[in-house]
Formats: structure tokens, C-alpha cells, sequence
């Protein structure tokens, strides 16, 4: 692992979340905190290094990719300006077919954040074809070349954890893909995971490319009846030895977690995988805190990852509208990072982070004035305020179309008012630009 305590790039990184970098840096050898950076990005001009876990801000990861039978990657490249107009702070593919490893490629030439990728597609996507391990650690490693900074493996599942599976009393024994094409594969071939098995050739591949691990979680609850089970529990157990290996070998680890969780129990069950994982950085597909909220998942998601993020969650991934039916499009995954981000500004606003405090008062100060044009520079996104206050015809002074000349702001009077204040052009925190997408 590099000497990150004297890394430009992380100590500037550190500055703009308010950490102090030498007591970021031990927490990163320690687990508890990850950079997301890897080698191949070190050197590309404008990328924006990510820090996750301890102490940071909550974090947006947008999920991307080709299903089976899409293959047209470059519709993927075109579309991604709606979604980085967005905001996420990475960009995560989850591509299911060979296409895989060139979308990568086109993407780490235009998104300029970390990239993810899952390899377990790329290896186990064909059931019949048994691996060695030269080709299998080739295959990992190819999938790797584009430039990934962090990798998605399934390493939680076993032969015992399926056989587990199959006879618990669940209503669905895993709702993860990767989980369900290694079960496959590993009944066919009669053999350990891979991913287990080959552990040590994976964790020295990440370590050279300086790679962040990414123990992808696969028996998350697919209901909220089946959460907190001892499946998932057996699970953690295995993550967390798999995480204690690719630390003692100077390998960064993120775990995953979520799934269908009720709101009331998501306090007691994140906390304690997070213990149970030895503090690690949890990124979450969810929670979903309910599970009948069909072309509502977006919502369902947003609740989760409000309570989530109080007690232990780290990043969250974008869960669109249709979650449990379709496969999204890049309007779909954009509007489910604006409303994700959105969760995370209220979740700033818990933890006291001040740069947000005064921006909400800011906006509130210009809202009391009816100044629009500096309402626009201090809202979220700033370019769907200002297309929203043209639309409606707002200029300076003039009430909203809501109160009209019955606005509270000019019938209730104030001895002493503070004036707005222009939101500063270098926000503490990197927004898309005001107009893009908007």
C-alpha cells in the first residue's frame, strides 16, 4: 500500500471532506476507511478520488451496465452525461455480457470518478467451462485492465452456505445474480467458489493495480420477512475472515450489505454487520424497508438509506423505480441519484457537517427575501431550480404562484433582516454543472 499520508491527491481529498489525512491514512490501514483511487487513475487528469467509511460523507454510487442481450455499449457512453449530471460519486458496471471489459474501458475515458465493475459476470456467466487458475486469475485480471477502482467479487458463498440456503426457511435463498450464477457453478463442478479458492492470486492483483476489494454481499434479504437470518449472519462471519486476509496483504476492503430490511430493524442489524465486519466501510443496495413498492422503489430505497445512513451505512447504490421489473434507463438512474443525494444532505445536516448547515440557511435567508437567483446557486441542483424559477416567470421580489400577493414573506414584517448571500463558486463538496441535465 502506498504512503497515502504524504499523497497529494488524498490529502486534498481529505481537505474537502474536513478529515485530517495522517489520522485518514491510519484509518485506511486499518480498515475503516477507503480510498478509492487505483493506479491506473493516479495519473489521469480531473479524476476526483472518492474517500469511504469513517467519518465522510455519505456517498452515491450509480449503477450502470448491458443486460444479456444489449450490446450496444456506445447507447451506455452516450447516456452517461444525463447520469453525471446527476452527482454520483461513483459509477459502478454491472454489465452481464462480454461487452463488459471495452464499456469499461470507454467509460474511465469520460466519468472521472471511480469506476467499479463486477467480475463475477465476466467469469461465470458460461457454468460449463470449470477454470484454473492461471486462466481464472487472467480472466479477473482482464477484467481489471480498463482502469477499475474498485471490484465487485461474490466470495461470500460456499458449498455449505448453499446447501444452507436451499433447506432455510426463507422465502428466497438469494436475490444476488452473482451469488446464484456461483451456486450454479459450483454444483456443476462440484467444487469450492473460486473466488475462495483463488483468494490469494486475487487479493495480489489488487494489490499491484492498487484496487479496492469489493466483498459483494449475497445473501441480502429479498424480503423484509427474511432479514437478520442466520444465513446472512454465516455470511458476514466468511466476509469478515476474507477481509482480515486482504488487509494483512495491504488490500483495501468495502463490504456490502442491504437488501429488504424493515425500517425498524435496519438500527439493530447495519450496526452490528458493521461490527461483526470490523468497522469496514459498508456500501448498500438499500435498504428497502418495504417490499410492495412496485415503480416505487426509488422512494422505498431513499427511506432506507435515510436511517441506514445514521447507523453505519457508507455509500449507497442508486435503486430506480422499477427495481423488481425492468431494467433502468439512464433518466431512471439519474433521477434515483438525485433523490438518494437528497438523503444524504439531511444526513450532513445529522451529523453537524457545517459547510451544509450554512447552505440550508443560506437558501433559507434568499427564500425569506424571494431573491431567486441566489435561491439557484444554493439549492441542490442548481440548474433545475433556475430552469423551475424561469418556467414560473420568478424574478427578484416577486412571491412564488402559490401565495401570490398573500406571501408570508411580505405580509409578516422582521425588525432586522439578513441579507442572501451568493452561494461561493469552490463548494466544499463537487456538484455537476448548474445546466447539464437540468
Amino acid at each position: 500500500m502506498i504512503d497515502l499520508a504524504t499523497d497529494s491527491q488524498f490529502i486534498a481529498t481529505c481537505r474537502a471532506e474536513g478529515l485530517d489525512p495522517d489520522l485518514s491514512a491510519r484509518r485506511v490501514e486499518s480498515g475503516t476507511l477507503v480510498f478509492l483511487r487505483s493506479e491506473a487513475s493516479r495519473h489521469l487528469t480531473g479524476f476526483r478520488p472518492l474517500l469511504v467509511g469513517e467519518d465522510t460523507r455519505r456517498k452515491v454510487s450509480a449503477l450502470i451496465g448491458l443486460g444479456r442481450r444489449d450490446t450496444d455499449r456506445h447507447a451506455i457512453v452516450e447516456s452517461m452525461a444525463v447520469i453525471l449530471a446527476a452527482g454520483p460519486d461513483a459509477v459502478m458496471d454491472l454489465t452481464t455480457n462480454p461487452e463488459g471489459v471495452a464499456l469499461r474501458a470507454d467509460l474511465k475515458e469520460i466519468v472521472g470518478i471511480p469506476l467499479g465493475a463486477c467480475v463475477t459476470y465476466d467469469l461465470f456467466a458460461d457454468p460449463r467451462r470449470k477454470l484454473g487458475r492461471n486462466e481464472f486469475l487472467e480472466r479477473f485480471e482482464l477484467g481489471l485492465a480498463p482502469g477499475v477502482d474498485f471490484v465487485l467479487i461474490h466470495a461470500g458463498i460456499n458449498p455449505a452456505l448453499v446447501e444452507m440456503s436451499e433447506k432455510s426457511d426463507r422465502i428466497m435463498p438469494t436475490t444476488s445474480r452473482g451469488g446464484g450464477l456461483l451456486a450454479r457453478y459450483m454444483r456443476m463442478h462440484n467444487c469450492d467458489n473460486p473466488l475462495i479458492e483463488y483468494f490469494d492470486g486475487i487479493v495480489d492483483i489488487c494489490r499491484r493495480r492498487e484496487v479496492v476489494l469489493d466483498l459483494g454481499d449475497i445473501f441480502r434479504p429479498g424480503a423484509t420477512a427474511d432479514a437478520g437470518d442466520e444465513l446472512k449472519w454465516r455470511e458476514i462471519q466468511l466476509l469478515a475472515e476474507l477481509r482480515k486476509a486482504a488487509l494483512c496483504a495491504g488490500v483495501q476492503v468495502l463490504c456490502e450489505s442491504g437488501g429488504h430490511m424493515p425500517l425498524h430493524r435496519i438500527p439493530e442489524l447495519i450496526p452490528a454487520y458493521k461490527e461483526a465486519l470490523g468497522g469496514a466501510p459498508l456500501w448498500l443496495a438499500g435498504p428497502m424497508v418495504i417490499d410492495n413498492g412496485v415503480t416505487l422503489d426509488d422512494t422505498v430505497n431513499v427511506l432506507g438509506v435515510t436511517a441506514a445512513g445514521q447507523c453505519g451505512g457508507d455509500m449507497f447504490a442508486s435503486i430506480t423505480h422499477n427495481e423488481h421489473y425492468a431494467m433502468p434507463t439512464a433518466a431512471d438512474t439519474a433521477t434515483s441519484v438525485r433523490m438518494v443525494r437528497v438523503a444524504i444532505t439531511a444526513l450532513d445536516l445529522v451529523r453537524g457537517w457545517e459547510p451544509e448547515i450554512d447552505r440550508q440557511r443560506a437558501i433559507s435567508v434568499a427564500r425569506r427575501a424571494n431573491d431567486w437567483e441566489i435561491q439557484q446557486g444554493h439549492a441542490l441542483y442548481p440548474g433545475l431550480a433556475g430552469n423551475a424559477f424561469l418556467t414560473y416567470g420568478l424574478r427578484k421580489g416577486a412571491p412564488c404562484t402559490i401565495c401570490g400577493p398573500l406571501c408570508p414573506h411580505i405580509t409578516a414584517k422582521k425588525d432586522h433582516e439578513e441579507a442572501p448571500v451568493p452561494a461561493p463558486r469552490d463548494l466544499p463538496v463537487p456538484l455537476p454543472d448548474p445546466m447539464v441535465g437540468a
